[in-house]
């Protein structure tokens, strides 16, 4: 357990043995949580949005192409999602 000070504009500063052992690094955005009465503070994962949207367009693809091969989409509804896809 570690004892903390907070500053006049409310921040706080994580030690160097805990940023290590969950390696945060500088300027990394991290969670903070209240739990039962408690502030708990999570290493976040910051993706870049270019990424993400490369991601999303992956995952919507492949569903996109599940649907299709399931033949659940009715002919005009397949059409329009192929559309939009190509581009």
């Amino acid at each position: 357990m570690e004892t903390l000070i907070v500053g006049e504009r409310g921040q706080i500063t994580i030690p160097s043995s805990l940023r290590k052992k969950y390696n945060i690094k500088s300027k990394q955005p991290v969670i903070l949580e209240e739990r039962n009465g408690e502030l708990i503070i999570i290493p976040a994962c910051a993706i870049p949005l270019k990424k993400l949207k490369q991601s999303v367009r992956t995952f919507d693809d492949y569903f996109v192409k599940e649907l299709i091969e399931e033949d659940i989409l009715k002919k005009n509804e397949k059409v329009k999602i192929l559309n939009k896809w190509k581009s």
